[in-house]
């Protein structure tokens, strides 16, 4: 009798055990494989980085970036260089969709040259991918500018609120970094080698009437610059498209000392005129022109624009006036 009980046992087992099988026979593979394929997956990503030195030149010098020449001051100085600083941003786009923000350690030998490093969250990525990246912002806007070059000229202005072009509009991108591995969580890429985006001109004015008599320095306050081809951007998308028309300055204070702007001009082959109307700190209003040369055109020129001469002048001063409050 226990023979057969032991017997009826086995055989159950058996039974049970295929029941097993069979059941996990119905699960189809594509749809286990669904389950576990998350909706996004974070990327560590680490990239070496370069900031280019085009052979352009401006009226004083070669252009660079945001470090000025060694013992050199603003107002003076005939090299500006495009350099990493400690913690830099740099934003991440996979065709055209902000995937992440990476930030820059700078080499100690060589502040040319940086890791960027952080992580992206993204779908699909495979070797062959490409990637762009863009500092300092993801906003590309030239809009709000007030005189300031550097950082630590600024240093009452924290965040967002430091509107200096080392700070705000100094940018430089790379395209089509290509992505040669994309495994186990870890992105790897082609070294990344970023171009400037815009010039930086560096102006200060002075009036002569009609181009006779002695000129007197202008007491710059508020400065409207205008392009004859109409091609100053104020706004950029990362597809090229752009929005145009006057770049305003406002500086802090009323100064005859040379101040800072950056211009991205969608003309950079030929020769232009830019028109500049520049308000004192009495209201009045002087005008003129200066014709910028096909070699200072292209992105990523320095060109120093010292004592501009401009040559009309609208006289409407500021003024006190009473106001009545109707309730």
């Amino acid at each position: 009798m226990m023979k057969r009980v032991l017997l009826i046992g086995i055989a159950l087992a058996f039974i049970w055990t295929g029941c097993i099988q069979d059941e996990a026979a119905l699960i189809p593979d594509q749809q286990e494989a669904q389950r576990l394929q998350p909706k996004d997956s974070v990327w560590v990503v680490s990239i070496r980085a370069e900031k280019a030195i085009p052979g352009a030149a401006g009226n004083e010098g070669m252009t660079k970036g945001l470090a000025i020449g060694a013992g050199d001051s603003e107002e003076n100085t005939t090299v500006l260089r495009s350099i990493w600083k400690a913690n830099e941003p740099v934003e991440v786009y996979l065709d055209g969709t902000h995937i992440g923000t990476l930030t820059a350690t700078p080499d100690a030998a060589d502040v040319h040259q940086a890791t960027l490093s952080g992580t992206v969250t993204t779908t699909g990525i495979t070797a062959g991918t490409t990637l762009t990246l863009l500092t300092p912002r993801q906003d590309w806007d030239y809009t709000g500018q007030v005189g300031r070059l550097l950082l630590q000229d600024y240093l009452n202005y924290k965040g967002e609120d430091n509107r200096s072009i080392e700070k705000k509009y100094h940018y430089t991108m790379a395209e089509n970094v290509l992505v040669t591995a994309a495994s186990n969580g870890t992105i790897t890429t082609d070294q990344a080698s970023f171009a400037n985006q815009q010039s930086i001109y560096r102006l200060s004015f002075r009036f002569q009437h009609n181009g006779a008599g002695t000129p007197y320095a202008i007491n710059a306050r508020r400065i409207w610059i205008t392009a004859a081809d109409g091609g100053l951007v104020q706004t950029q998308a990362l597809d090229g498209s752009s929005v145009t028309g006057t770049i305003e300055v406002l500086l802090d204070y009323a100064s005859q000392n040379p101040f800072f702007v950056v211009l991205r001009n969608n003309n950079t082959t030929t020769a232009e005129d830019l028109r500049f109307k520049v308000m004192d700190n009495e209201g009045i209003t002087y005008f003129g022109t200066k014709n910028i040369p096909a070699a200072y055109k292209p992105n990523g020129t320095f060109v120093s624009m010292k004592n501009a001469t401009l040559t009309g002048r609208l006289e409407l001063a500021v003024g006190n006036e009473s106001v009545t409050e109707v309730l």
